[in-house]
């Protein structure tokens, strides 16, 4: 469904927790983050329909990172046409090439919008999260959660003071809106500061355990 001009949200519940949310920017370009699992694929498919958004009218697909719960839906739009974008040192996880590497572009005009690709470490090695200046929004991937929790570290790529530094980042971008890798989407600068501020401990906490 359309969140504000020009981007959409797919918000996954209880159904389909083992994979991710996904984003579209529908722009001069359009971008898909994250398409998520083949299992949700066909309800991914019936929203984009409803929403006048064919396969076929996706240029970009972007993950946040290469997990397969974001990813492994990827080839329905490759095969389509699309290009693919990720930060390259997530082929330690996934033994992908991307045709964009964002780890070498800071900004990416989608034609009315700007994506700032900032760089989030820790969940993954290339873990990437897309900032909408124009919406004060992030596309946060699995870097935080609506609860206060981070992304798991305790996975192969995984670290746990990049996470830190990470997370640290986005707070001092302060933004107004996050759209999640899973769950809920949330939004209030002020709570999301506190969020952040929460997970930090958290992760600073089980590094020095």
């Amino acid at each position: 469904m359309m969140l504000l001009d020009k981007l959409y949200a797919y918000v996954w519940g209880s159904a389909f927790m083992d994979s991710s949310n996904t984003y579209i920017i529908r722009d001069e370009v359009t971008f898909i983050i994250d398409p998520g699992c083949y299992k949700s694929f066909t309800n991914l498919f019936g929203l984009m329909n409803n929403d006048r958004i064919p396969l076929s009218d996706v240029d970009v697909v972007f993950n946040t990172h290469l997990h397969k719960d974001h990813c492994e839906s990827n080839s329905m739009f490759l095969r389509k046409g699309a290009i693919l974008a990720f930060n390259i040192n997530d082929r330690v996880i996934r033994n992908e090439k991307p045709d964009l590497d964002v780890s070498k572009i800071k900004h990416y005009s989608t034609g009315k919008l700007d994506l700032e690709f900032i760089h989030t470490p820790g969940h993954t090695p290339g873990s990437t999260c897309i900032y909408i200046n124009e919406f004060d929004a992030l596309i946060s991937g699995d870097l935080v959660f609506e609860n206060g929790l981070p992304g798991r570290t305790d996975l192969h790529g995984s670290n746990n003071r990049d996470m830190i530094k990470s997370l640290e980042k986005i707070h001092d971008l302060s933004p107004e809106l996050i759209l999640p890798g899973h769950g809920r989407i949330f939004s209030g600068r002020e709570g999301i500061r506190a969020l952040l501020e929460k997970s930090i401990e958290f992760i600073t906490r089980k590094d020095n355990y």
